[in-house]
Order: C-alpha cells, then structure tokens, then sequence
C-alpha cells in the first residue's frame, strides 16, 4: 500500500481515538507524501461517519496542521 494512503488511514484512526499527537504527526505526514487537503478532509469525514462528532472536531484539527508550513 503507498504510503500516502497508510499516512490518510492513520489519520482517519487518529482522529477517531482524538489524539491530538497522531492527528500532528499523521497530518503533516500525509501532506510530506503528497496528499491533498481534500484528502485530508475525506479521511476526517470518514472518521467522523464512525465516530460521529468528535472526530469532526479533531479532523478540523488535522487541517490545521496539514497547513501548517
């Protein structure tokens, strides 16, 4: 599996557990590896779909550090 996927997967779990540190390091990671920020919104919202509100919060949380320079 190409690591841009595994780096979106690992988000999508991080925002779901809501740990703000995996949410920074998957983040980052994901966009290192070429992912977009639509991307990054799919994988939240596929967390959120499972988790429902918490990880709407926490993928907002991604995006921040996806923009991150």
């Amino acid at each position: 599996m190409p690591r841009k996927y595994r780096e979106l997967i690992a988000l999508a779990v991080a925002c779901t557990t809501q740990c703000p540190y995996c949410i920074e390091v998957h983040a980052k990671a994901a966009r290192s590896v070429g992912a977009t920020r639509e991307e990054v919104v799919e994988s939240a919202f596929l967390a959120a779909a499972l988790r429902a509100g918490g990880a709407a919060t926490h993928g907002a949380m991604a995006l921040k550090f996806f923009d991150q320079k």
